[in-house]
Protein backbone atom coordinates (compact mmCIF):
# COMPACT_ATOMS: atom_id res chain seq x y z
CA UNK A 1 0.00 0.00 0.00
CA UNK A 2 1.20 3.48 -0.37
CA UNK A 3 3.47 4.33 2.32
CA UNK A 4 2.16 8.03 2.56
CA UNK A 5 -1.18 7.24 2.62
CA UNK A 6 -0.48 4.95 5.69
CA UNK A 7 1.74 7.43 7.02
CA UNK A 8 -1.54 10.08 7.07
CA UNK A 9 -3.45 7.13 8.50
CA UNK A 10 -0.83 6.65 10.83
CA UNK A 11 -0.85 10.47 12.03
CA UNK A 12 -4.56 11.33 11.49
CA UNK A 13 -5.84 8.48 13.44
CA UNK A 14 -3.45 9.09 16.67
CA UNK A 15 -4.15 12.39 16.42
CA UNK A 16 -7.76 12.12 16.20
CA UNK A 17 -8.19 9.12 18.44
CA UNK A 18 -6.13 10.94 21.26
CA UNK A 19 -8.78 13.47 21.24
CA UNK A 20 -12.01 10.95 21.42
CA UNK A 21 -10.48 8.60 23.82
CA UNK A 22 -8.35 10.36 26.30
CA UNK A 23 -9.76 13.43 29.00
CA UNK A 24 -8.48 16.33 27.34
CA UNK A 25 -6.04 17.08 30.42
CA UNK A 26 -4.14 13.78 30.11
CA UNK A 27 -0.47 13.71 28.60
CA UNK A 28 -1.71 11.43 25.50
CA UNK A 29 -4.74 14.62 24.37
CA UNK A 30 -2.12 17.80 25.59
CA UNK A 31 0.00 16.35 22.74
CA UNK A 32 -3.09 16.25 20.42
CA UNK A 33 -4.80 19.30 21.16
CA UNK A 34 -1.11 21.48 20.50
CA UNK A 35 -1.41 20.07 17.29
CA UNK A 36 -4.75 21.98 16.84
CA UNK A 37 -3.44 25.55 18.77
CA UNK A 38 -1.03 25.96 15.65
CA UNK A 39 -2.46 28.49 13.26
CA UNK A 40 -1.86 26.76 10.35
CA UNK A 41 -3.29 23.27 11.60
CA UNK A 42 -5.84 22.81 8.44
CA UNK A 43 -2.95 23.30 6.00
CA UNK A 44 -1.34 20.38 7.66
CA UNK A 45 -4.13 18.55 7.89
CA UNK A 46 -4.74 19.12 4.00
CA UNK A 47 -7.95 20.15 2.09
CA UNK A 48 -10.52 21.05 5.13
CA UNK A 49 -13.97 20.57 3.27
CA UNK A 50 -16.05 22.10 5.65
CA UNK A 51 -15.08 25.73 7.34
CA UNK A 52 -17.03 25.09 10.11
CA UNK A 53 -14.77 22.50 11.18
CA UNK A 54 -12.03 25.27 11.47
CA UNK A 55 -14.10 27.59 13.54
CA UNK A 56 -16.22 25.17 15.77
CA UNK A 57 -12.47 23.48 17.01
CA UNK A 58 -11.33 27.18 17.07
CA UNK A 59 -14.51 28.33 19.48
CA UNK A 60 -13.93 25.26 21.25
CA UNK A 61 -10.29 25.43 22.17
CA UNK A 62 -11.75 28.74 24.05
CA UNK A 63 -13.78 26.48 26.40
CA UNK A 64 -13.48 23.83 28.93
CA UNK A 65 -13.00 21.16 27.58
CA UNK A 66 -12.98 19.33 29.91
CA UNK A 67 -16.86 19.63 30.73
CA UNK A 68 -17.45 18.67 26.81
CA UNK A 69 -15.55 15.26 27.15
CA UNK A 70 -17.65 14.61 30.48
CA UNK A 71 -21.16 15.04 28.91
CA UNK A 72 -20.23 13.22 25.69
CA UNK A 73 -18.13 10.06 27.10
CA UNK A 74 -18.25 9.82 30.80
CA UNK A 75 -21.88 11.00 31.78
CA UNK A 76 -23.73 10.50 34.55
CA UNK A 77 -26.59 11.56 32.01
CA UNK A 78 -27.60 9.75 28.84
CA UNK A 79 -24.30 10.29 26.48
CA UNK A 80 -26.14 11.93 23.53
CA UNK A 81 -23.31 10.09 20.96
CA UNK A 82 -22.41 7.06 23.00
CA UNK A 83 -19.05 6.49 21.22
CA UNK A 84 -18.89 2.28 21.36
CA UNK A 85 -19.65 0.56 17.75
CA UNK A 86 -21.72 -2.22 19.33
CA UNK A 87 -24.37 0.48 20.82
CA UNK A 88 -25.35 0.80 17.10
CA UNK A 89 -24.90 -2.28 15.67
CA UNK A 90 -26.42 -4.95 18.39
CA UNK A 91 -30.62 -5.07 18.28
CA UNK A 92 -30.34 -4.41 22.24
CA UNK A 93 -28.41 -1.11 21.39
CA UNK A 94 -26.22 -2.17 24.43
CA UNK A 95 -21.87 -2.31 24.64
CA UNK A 96 -20.29 -4.90 24.77
CA UNK A 97 -22.65 -6.45 21.78
CA UNK A 98 -21.67 -8.92 18.78
CA UNK A 99 -20.25 -6.50 16.98
CA UNK A 100 -17.47 -6.30 20.03
CA UNK A 101 -17.11 -9.79 20.15
CA UNK A 102 -16.61 -10.01 16.60
CA UNK A 103 -14.32 -7.44 16.82
CA UNK A 104 -12.30 -9.27 19.57
CA UNK A 105 -11.92 -12.32 17.71
CA UNK A 106 -10.36 -10.45 15.22
CA UNK A 107 -8.05 -9.19 17.29
CA UNK A 108 -7.36 -12.65 18.65
CA UNK A 109 -7.49 -14.17 15.32
CA UNK A 110 -4.22 -11.79 14.39
CA UNK A 111 -2.77 -11.86 17.52
CA UNK A 112 -3.01 -7.94 18.43
CA UNK A 113 -3.00 -7.38 22.24
CA UNK A 114 -5.36 -4.64 23.43
CA UNK A 115 -4.40 -2.53 26.58
CA UNK A 116 -7.70 -0.72 27.32
CA UNK A 117 -8.20 1.32 31.12
CA UNK A 118 -10.79 -0.38 32.89
CA UNK A 119 -12.10 -2.66 30.58
CA UNK A 120 -13.07 -0.39 27.80
CA UNK A 121 -14.92 -1.91 25.26
CA UNK A 122 -12.45 -2.14 22.45
CA UNK A 123 -15.21 -0.71 19.96
CA UNK A 124 -14.65 2.19 21.32
CA UNK A 125 -14.70 5.05 18.38
CA UNK A 126 -11.08 6.65 19.77
CA UNK A 127 -9.49 3.23 20.54
CA UNK A 128 -10.26 2.59 16.72
CA UNK A 129 -8.83 5.26 15.43
CA UNK A 130 -5.21 4.69 17.57
CA UNK A 131 -6.15 0.55 16.37
CA UNK A 132 -6.34 2.09 12.65
CA UNK A 133 -2.95 4.33 13.19
CA UNK A 134 -1.49 0.55 14.80
CA UNK A 135 -2.84 -1.37 12.10
CA UNK A 136 -0.81 1.08 9.18
CA UNK A 137 2.14 1.29 10.51
CA UNK A 138 2.19 -2.66 11.70
CA UNK A 139 -0.14 -4.82 9.86
CA UNK A 140 -1.14 -3.32 6.71
CA UNK A 141 -2.39 -5.95 5.19
CA UNK A 142 -5.10 -6.30 7.75
CA UNK A 143 -6.41 -2.61 7.41
CA UNK A 144 -8.92 -3.38 4.56
CA UNK A 145 -10.60 -5.63 6.40
CA UNK A 146 -10.36 -3.95 10.20
CA UNK A 147 -11.83 -0.24 8.56
CA UNK A 148 -14.66 -2.12 6.25
CA UNK A 149 -15.78 -4.67 9.10
CA UNK A 150 -15.27 -3.33 11.65
CA UNK A 151 -14.88 0.12 12.03
CA UNK A 152 -16.66 2.08 8.81
CA UNK A 153 -19.39 0.17 9.11
CA UNK A 154 -20.86 2.22 12.47
CA UNK A 155 -18.36 5.33 12.47
CA UNK A 156 -20.62 7.64 9.97
CA UNK A 157 -23.70 6.67 12.55
CA UNK A 158 -21.90 7.78 15.84
CA UNK A 159 -20.55 11.18 13.80
CA UNK A 160 -23.89 11.98 12.25
CA UNK A 161 -25.57 12.14 16.03
CA UNK A 162 -21.95 13.78 17.53
CA UNK A 163 -21.72 16.43 15.02
CA UNK A 164 -25.45 16.97 15.58
CA UNK A 165 -24.25 18.52 19.47
CA UNK A 166 -24.36 22.04 19.13
CA UNK A 167 -23.36 22.43 23.25
CA UNK A 168 -20.45 21.19 22.03
CA UNK A 169 -18.21 23.03 19.88
CA UNK A 170 -14.98 21.14 19.99
CA UNK A 171 -16.14 17.71 19.31
CA UNK A 172 -18.50 18.92 16.62
CA UNK A 173 -15.42 20.04 15.03
CA UNK A 174 -13.75 17.00 15.62
CA UNK A 175 -16.29 15.18 14.27
CA UNK A 176 -16.71 16.69 11.28
CA UNK A 177 -13.20 16.37 10.59
CA UNK A 178 -13.12 12.43 11.39
CA UNK A 179 -16.08 11.91 8.92
CA UNK A 180 -14.32 13.38 6.12
CA UNK A 181 -11.19 11.52 7.19
CA UNK A 182 -12.20 8.86 6.98
CA UNK A 183 -14.75 9.53 4.38
CA UNK A 184 -10.63 10.01 2.74
CA UNK A 185 -9.48 6.49 3.78
CA UNK A 186 -12.19 4.70 2.74
CA UNK A 187 -11.62 6.73 -0.90
CA UNK A 188 -7.96 5.88 -1.01
CA UNK A 189 -7.95 2.06 0.27
CA UNK A 190 -11.15 2.03 -2.08
CA UNK A 191 -12.88 -0.12 0.77
CA UNK A 192 -16.53 -1.48 -0.05
CA UNK A 193 -18.43 -0.79 3.29
CA UNK A 194 -21.52 -2.99 3.68
CA UNK A 195 -24.77 -2.10 4.68
CA UNK A 196 -25.85 -2.48 8.47
CA UNK A 197 -28.71 -1.52 10.27
CA UNK A 198 -28.76 0.76 13.26
CA UNK A 199 -30.83 0.46 16.33
CA UNK A 200 -29.60 4.05 17.80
Amino acid sequence: MHSELMQWISTGGRILGSLFYYEPTSAQAKSALAFFQQPDWALQWGNVENPQTITFIQQGLQQDLSAQYQALFIGPNALPAPPWGSVYLDPEAVIFGNSLLDLRDFLARHQIAFSASQQEPEDHFGLMLMLSAYLAENKQELLSEFLSRHFLIWSGRYLELLTAQSDYPFYQGLGLLARQTLREWQEELALIVPKAQFYR
